[in-house]
């Protein structure tokens, strides 16, 4: 079953009985070598090889190997989703040469294998598999075509994961020749400290001597036992250096005495950081012996020694739950790490991982503070990886159940829990006051909304930001140093790819576009239609003047709204299952039937275009209208999701009689389908408003009957957003129907509803290997702060556990703002006062000040005239327009009253103002923001 089980043994463990018992078996922290090398001998040899996983952590360094036996199969070797490309063409010859349409890059790789559907004229190409060769970004050949029909249009390529088999050497070899068949060298890490993976696998080595000959590990700060290590390493390497017909063994010129020694010193000490950083690698290695991604091969070394502190520390333990921390970083760091005060954003899954983390530390258990919001409340779904919660906490605040959690695990932790959602609605609760007292913020959040938020005040505050996030097995870290490092502002991923419009309303091709037409459509019929109404209700003439003014231009789009209103209206005065379901019958006749069928009238199969090519290829697959069936099961799906969110709407009990529902379908009769002159955008670059012949007549009609009535403003309609994770309102049933109905209509694959909800819900998958890795790696970092470590001394991370792939790199400095001689935006020359500054730079001006008196600052100090004064949306001044003048005797705040009405907040100490200013000789300038101190 799915009940995880747990097993006291307190026998000898034997080879025997490890290999009738397990699948994997993971070693750690074990160092009698010729232990190990009888282990995995045994394992690796039984009929089906059982895993062996060694992982040690010694310290700032730590190790991991694994071996999955002579012969490995691997069924996904990235968990990446299959990738797709439209055809336009197939050549017949030897090669045949696959060309796609030119909207998107293929994006397969020498190598794939892929097979084929949906191909006319050369059909013979169907369900067959080839492996291919990459000739462009939009080609591909594929093998022999000669002997095939000729390719007319048409057809879809589509990537296929075939097994393969991968090798490992066994454990005895490995340490020896370390890297792995059909590797060229250990895995690196990061590209600062190239070659030392081979350093610190001939340090390992010679550790397992030194256990074999004292039975311990080497005792902690003992320089003795740290100068025998560095011995045995130089015995290792001359051993090796001496058998030179071995290839692949390893041969430093010159060991690393450094090195080896802060591996001895720090031996028998273990951090949380890098416990939660290994522990993360190692279970998601555990998981590869499905044959799910690609194990590693077969070793990762890494050390952060960079985070040692620089001159002498008080070493000296003392006794309690943090002498690890001392024995490395000193008593000064602890007592540093106690007293800092943080703010965490998000206690979701990076949240509940750094709270573990900051408690077991120490961090915040003196005279610091560890503030954490999140606004969110607990869910099931949140159970499987956001692990300081349990079932009983389901429908509790986040931050609260975490922060009780984090405090159980060390009593001293001083931490405070907020609910409230960290954007500027709620400026007044995380007011200057609250952020100038900060040491550092640590982002915890899964959106990129809040993060630009969170970076902003942290760049307008001048503090540290640790940010990271994660995606699947993939995830990335970013530290963030005022004046030192860009912040995540400067450096953000690009935007997601969008769906072109016309794509999604009448030419998707892809199940993705479906889902996202269904999600739109749920908004616009289900959210947006009651409150519409809802807002008729209250003040019917105000609200059709509104959505009137909204859209005057757009006659269909406006039809739309009210056709909503209307339906709303009626049926909330005659609200019954009954009409529940004839709702979501026309609904289903509306959107499966007669759109598609109206958008065939208009384009015909035949259609051809002004340049004579076939309207309905390349990315356009024809549709085909779908006939109601009350047998159906994903029709059925549909009136009975879409018939419920309507009862919900009118405040009516959920239909739970699926053969009521079944029934009452049939007695609904739909109008027959009469088409209609209409104009539908070809393409996006159609600039054409789309409308029907008599959108001005109904348009019409509907106003003048929406007005005339008098309707109740005391009925009320229930409103609501739209929620993923609740499996009884029928949002996800409906959407998932839909998208698949869609789907059915342009002969698209149909998708399973848990796809359909991670889409539709924008569900950004989180597993607890990922986030144990990345929060650890940002410990580390954490730490470096504390001691004061300067931004080379820093590392990023990208990391994908699925391929495996660690990549840690120094962070980039910030963007310096320089003179041009010519400006894109301006059309002219600019000039940066004061020169080089970065986004991390202010001027800073004590208040109380006029205007005036600012702007004479600005003259003396840096020669320049204003002309533009904003804060945000709000200009305060602007030369250019009439009347200024009476505005230069006023101080900023007293501007901002005299134009809101609202005095500035007691809450606020700073006014941010953008200026916008000329030389004496004309020259456009760009400052920095001007921090203006109010002084209340």
């Amino acid at each position: 079953g799915d009940v995880y089980k747990r097993q006291n043994y307190d026998q000898e463990i034997t080879k025997e009985y490890l290999a009738q018992n397990f699948d994997v078996v993971v070693f750690t922290d074990f160092y009698d070598v010729n232990r190990l090398i009888e282990f995995n001998e045994h394992l690796r040899n039984q009929t089906k090889p059982v895993g062996f996983i060694l992982g040690g952590n010694l310290g700032l360094y730590g190790y991991t190997f694994v071996d999955y036996g002579p012969q490995f199969s691997i069924h996904d070797p990235n968990g990446e989703e299959p990738r797709s490309t439209i055809i336009s063409e197939i050549t017949r010859e030897n090669p045949g040469i696959v060309t796609t349409h030119e909207d998107k890059r293929h994006g397969f790789e020498d190598g794939d294998v892929v097979t084929f559907r949906e191909v006319q004229g050369m059909e013979e190409i169907n369900g067959q598999r080839f492996k291919i060769k990459v000739i462009s970004p939009h080609s591909f050949s594929i093998g022999d075509t000669s002997q095939f029909n000729e390719y007319s249009r048409e057809g879809i390529a589509e990537q296929v994961k075939e097994p393969f088999n991968i090798q490992f050497k066994n454990l005895k070899d490995s340490l020896e020749i370390p890297v792995a068949p059909g590797k060229d060298s250990l895995e690196l890490c990061d590209w600062e400290k190239i070659g030392r993976p081979e350093e610190l696998h001939l340090t390992l080595v010679a550790f397992y001597r030194f256990y074999q000959n004292h039975q311990r590990v080497p005792q902690l700060n003992d320089q003795a036992d740290a100068d025998r290590l560095v011995q045995l390493v130089n015995e290792v390497n001359q051993e090796n250096k001496s058998k030179m017909e071995v290839e692949g063994i390893i041969k430093l010129d010159e060991v690393n005495a450094d090195v080896v020694r802060n591996v001895a010193l720090y031996a028998n000490t273990v951090i949380s950081p890098l416990a939660s950083f290994w522990g993360g690698i190692i279970a998601q290695e555990i998981v590869k012996y499905t044959g799910k991604f690609t194990p590693l091969r077969q070793w990762l070394h890494y050390e952060c020694f960079e985070a040692l502190p620089e001159g002498q520390v008080n070493r000296t333990a003392t006794n309690t739950r943090y002498d690890d921390y001392v024995i490395i970083f000193g008593q000064e760091f602890v007592s540093k790490l106690q007293n800092t005060k943080a703010f965490l954003v998000g206690a979701g899954a990076l949240g509940c991982e750094f709270i573990k983390m900051f408690a077991l530390m120490g961090f915040a258990c003196g005279k610091g503070q560890l503030r954490c919001t999140d606004d969110d409340n607990i869910e099931i779904s949140n159970l499987n990886r956001q692990f300081l919660f349990r079932k009983e906490n389901v429908g509790s605040s986040k931050a609260k159940v975490a922060c009780d959690v984090g405090h159980r695990m060390n009593p001293y932790l001083q931490v405070e829990a907020l609910k409230a959602r960290v954007c500027e609605e709620t400026e007044e609760l995380f007011n200057d006051f609250f952020w100038e007292n900060l040491d550092f913020v640590v982002n915890a959040v899964d959106n990129i909304k809040a993060r630009h938020y969170v970076d902003s005040r942290c760049v307008f505050y001048g503090k540290p930001l640790f940010e990271s996030g994660t995606l699947g097995t993939k995830c990335n870290s970013q530290i963030i140093l005022p004046h030192e490092t860009q912040s995540y502002g400067e450096s953000q991923d690009p935007p997601e790819d969008s769906i072109p419009l016309c794509t999604l309303k009448n030419f998707p091709y892809q199940i993705e576009h479906t889902i996202q037409w269904a999600r739109d459509f749920f908004e616009g019929i289900f959210v947006e239609g009651p409150k519409d109404c809802q807002a008729y209700l209250t003040n019917p003439v105000g609200q059709l003047d509104t959505i009137k003014n909204e859209l005057q231009d757009k006659q269909a789009s406006l039809r739309g709204r009210l056709e909503s209103i209307k339906r709303y209206a009626t049926y909330l005065n005659e609200a019954s299952h009954e009409n529940c379901i004839k709702l979501a019958r026309l609904l289903f006749q509306d959107i499966c039937h007669d759109m598609i069928a109206q958008l065939l009238h208009s384009f015909p199969l035949d259609y051809k275009t002004e340049s004579g090519v076939p309207f309905w290829s390349g990315p356009k697959r024809p549709p085909q209208v779908i006939t109601f069936d009350p047998e159906d099961e994903t029709h059925l799906s549909f009136i009975e999701s879409a018939a419920n969110i309507f009862a919900y709407i009118f405040n009516l009990p959920y239909i739970k009689d699926i053969n009521y529902i079944k029934q009452q379908t049939q007695k609904v009769k739909v109008k027959e389908f009469k088409p209609k002159q209409a104009v539908i955008k070809e393409n996006d670059q159609d600039t054409r408003e789309e409308k029907t012949e008599d959108d001005d007549v109904v348009v019409n009609d509907l106003t003048n009957y929406l007005k005339s009535q008098n309707p109740d403003s005391s009925k009320k309609l229930n409103v609501f957003e739209f929620e993923k994770d609740d499996d009884s309102n029928y949002h996800i049933d409906f959407i998932s129907a839909c998208a698949n109905l869609r789907a059915r209509n342009y002969k698209i694959p149909e998708a399973p509803r848990h796809k359909i909800k991670m889409i539709a819900g924008k569900i950004i998958p989180a597993i607890a290997t990922t986030t144990a890795m990345v929060v650890g790696a940002v410990g580390i970092e954490i730490v470096k702060r504390v001691l004061g470590k300067p931004a080379g001394q820093f590392r990023n991370l990208f990391s994908n556990l699925a391929l495996p792939l660690w990549l840690f790199s120094e962070p980039l400095p910030p963007n310096r703002q320089k003179d041009k001689d010519y400006d894109e935006v301006l059309m002219g020359p600019i000039k940066a006062i004061p020169p080089n500054f970065t986004v991390w730079d202010r001027i800073t001006l004590e208040g109380p000040q006029t205007l005036k008196q600012i702007f004479d600052h600005f003259g003396e100090k840096y020669q320049v005239s204003i002309s533009i004064v904003s804060l945000g949306k709000l200009v305060i001044f602007n030369k250019y327009q009439k009347g200024m003048e009476a505005r230069l005797v006023k101080r900023p705040d007293e501007i901002v009253f005299d134009m809101t009405g609202e005095k500035y907040p007691a809450h606020k100490k700073f006014i941010e103002m953008e200026i916008s200013a000329e030389t004496a000789d004309g020259v456009d300038c760009v400052l920095p923001s001007l921090k203006y101190v109010i002084n209340h």
